[in-house]
């Protein structure tokens, strides 16, 4: 992995396993971790959430979705294969994607990509909602954030940004309901795939916030956590048992290259530690 630069700073509220952890190349002095991290929920108008891993734990989902239709394996290895090439790809309108995506999935599969929009529209997508609704429930106290946060009057905007679509479905089928003041989005809504910019930017000028104002959670930092730092956004790294990703530096630049917008710190956590204080900020 590569090494973070001396001029981005971690803050750390909670290690997984309840290790104790220290505030790491800060100018926060012996502030608590804690207090660190509501100083900056508290500035923050606005949160965007990713769906996957982080409003649920999404351990063995590949293995479920495999398992609810083994004749259709390598269709589902090959589109999880193909999703990480397009990884920061911006085709500016969702045609486009979706055209560039089955194209590059046919040529995978030896399938005709009209065909494979079928298969993923129709078939794979409803699947993975009948998965999540039997494997997986939202992380707890979720909902409760949620409701408070899409009431009338809330001072806190909130949206869920997913690189799959279906995701107001999705959500449903892991038992949360949302109100039309939750904002959903998904490749449907930009043609674009994290860690691109400019969705987070679209989305902070739906929300009329400026990206400084606006909280990233999620639980990668090699597509949440870049897409941030691209955006001028803070970003908060949802610390999971969960090892199967490899974690990459998000700052990460070219040797010779300055530093383009704010230095800003970068936090990470565990969820119980993280929906208390989000909680107490819609309280």
């Amino acid at each position: 992995m590569k090494k973070i630069p001396s001029d981005v700073q971690w803050v750390h509220l909670q290690a997984v396993g309840g290790d104790s952890v220290s505030v790491k190349n800060t100018a926060y002095g012996n502030e608590q971790p804690k207090n660190i991290c509501e100083k900056m929920i508290t500035s923050v108008n606005g949160i965007i959430f990713d769906f996957d891993g982080t409003l649920f734990d999404n351990s063995r989902i590949a293995f479920y979705l495999i398992s609810a239709n083994p004749v259709a394996t390598l269709r589902t290895w090959k589109e999880r294969l193909v999703r990480k090439r397009f990884a920061g790809r911006d085709f500016q309108t969702p045609e486009k994607y979706f055209k560039a995506f089955f194209k590059e999935l046919g040529k995978a599969c030896c399938q005709p990509p009209e065909w494979l929009r079928n298969w993923y529209f129709n078939h794979y997508m409803p699947r993975m909602i009948r998965v999540l609704k039997k494997h997986y429930n939202a992380r707890e106290g979720l909902q409760d954030l949620l409701q408070r946060a899409g009431s009338p009057g809330s001072s806190l905007k909130i949206a869920v940004y997913s690189d799959y679509p279906f995701l107001k479905e999705r959500m449903e089928a892991i038992g949360l309901s949302v109100s039309e003041n939750i904002r959903l989005y998904g490749p449907e809504s930009f043609g674009a795939q994290k860690p691109a910019s400019r969705p987070f930017l679209e989305i902070a000028k739906n929300m009329n916030l400026q990206p400084e104002e606006i909280l990233v959670i999620g639980d990668r930092e090699d597509t949440d956590g870049q897409g941030a730092f691209n955006a001028g956004m803070h970003f908060f790294c949802l610390e999971t048992n969960n090892k199967r990703y490899n974690r990459f530096d998000p700052y990460r630049r070219k040797p010779n290259e300055e530093m383009q917008g704010p230095t800003l710190l970068m936090y990470a956590g565990a969820w119980d530690g993280l929906i208390n204080l989000l909680l107490k900020r819609v309280s």
